[in-house]
């Protein structure tokens, strides 16, 4: 492909129109093709991750839901200030100023702006990456370009010691965690489960409607219903990955607090290869639970690795023998003991990234995840 030849010919095209934020658009375009490419010399070298089974071409930018194009308006990281104490975002190319509410948690250098329409909440939102504790141009000199936020810093903590700990990944428990001293925390996802069902019920309730109702309603009716499943989709998604960071900010904190100072965080290779029903598919939004625990890590400090977790709950930790689950969530060792099936599988990560497990598991300390807090 001609980068140069085509960044050329459409900045020359659109530059009267965005001014040098064409650059930014014809960057990011870039960016696209660049990851394209590079997957592609993975596929061939049989290195892609496991989460992804196929490489696709970049596409228009569009809106999953909807599959009309999406509006982003990107801006070159020079071109625009945050004014924090007027609360506005100044577009210096457009002679505009746009009003955002939120809080700036970040402090340090601005990157590239981009800002999108979201149709289902009818509202725009800004993404603006910051060099969090960065003040310096490349010059050496100090940026003009500072988004002033809170913190300066992102780990704010160190690891109290040396200790390794290993996560299970599930749906009705959310996580079964297991420390190389034995501790052993479980955090059930019944709230999950509970907003999933609620959510798909309306939305099912919604669709059920418009397709009795398709060919008697007026296309802006059918459109209104399509719309409020959207917005639907949107919160359950919402809900969910507020869960998720409740969830992660009380387990790192307990983890601190053992002095663990290196996680091994079971990658569902099954579920991200999209094998399973459609509560596991598409209510266990995986990799938006694995990033909320991988980003709360960096503020202890805490290294994180992912570990391909196939079989490991298939096979007893202890023996290496195939275990019976019958009961559900109970493996049954033919060597004549039984473990709790999730901290088999803890166990089971823990083993295959480190070569050891404790050999005595202490009583679990069992937690709920709620909307509001993390309760025992």
């Amino acid at each position: 492909m001609d980068f140069r030849g085509t960044w050329g010919k459409y900045y020359g095209k659109y530059k009267g129109l965005l001014g040098v934020n064409a650059q930014a658009v014809l960057q990011k375009n870039n960016e696209a093709w660049n990851s394209f490419f590079s997957l592609l010399k993975l596929k061939k070298g049989n290195k892609l991750p496991p989460y992804m089974n196929h490489v696709s071409s970049p596409g228009y930018w569009k809106d999953e839901a909807t599959g009309r194009r999406r509006l982003i308006l990107v801006i070159r990281q020079d071109r625009y200030v945050v004014d924090e104490q007027r609360r506005v975002i100044i577009l210096k190319d457009f002679n505009l100023e746009v009003k955002f509410t939120g809080g700036l948690r970040w402090f340090g250098k601005q990157g590239r702006l981009e800002m999108h329409y979201d149709e289902a909440r009818n509202a725009w939102y800004a993404s603006i990456p910051v060099e969090v504790g960065v003040e310096e141009a490349k010059t050496g000199r100090r940026s003009k370009f500072i988004v002033h936020g809170e913190r300066k810093v992102i780990q704010l903590e160190s690891p109290k010691g040396n200790k390794a700990a290993s996560i299970d990944l599930g749906i009705n428990n959310l996580a079964s965690v297991v420390v190389d001293d034995g501790t052993w925390l479980l955090y059930k996802g019944v709230r999950a489960k509970e907003d999933y069902f609620y959510f798909q019920r309306k939305i099912a309730e919604i669709q059920s409607l418009r397709d009795t109702l398709k060919d008697k309603l007026l296309s802006d009716a059918v459109e209104e219903l399509n719309h409020e499943m959207r917005r639907l989709h949107g919160k359950l998604a919402r809900r969910l990955l507020h869960l998720y960071r409740n969830f992660a900010s009380h387990l790192l904190k307990q983890l601190h607090e053992l002095g663990v100072s290196t996680i091994y965080l079971g990658y569902p290779f099954n579920i991200a290869q999209e094998r399973g029903n459609k509560f596991t598919v598409n209510m266990w939004s995986y990799r938006k639970l694995m990033e909320a625990i991988e980003l709360k890590a960096q503020e202890y400090g805490i290294k994180v690795y992912e570990v391909v977790e196939y079989n490991t709950s298939k096979y007893c930790a202890y023996h290496n023998v195939e275990v019976k689950r019958k009961p559900r969530g109970v493996a049954h060792c033919p060597m004549g003991h039984k473990l709790h099936s999730d901290l088999n599988g803890a166990l089971n990560i823990m083993k295959r990234a480190i070569g050891k497990i404790p050999l005595v598991i202490k009583k679990p300390l069992s937690f709920i995840v709620g909307h509001n807090q993390v309760a025992p």
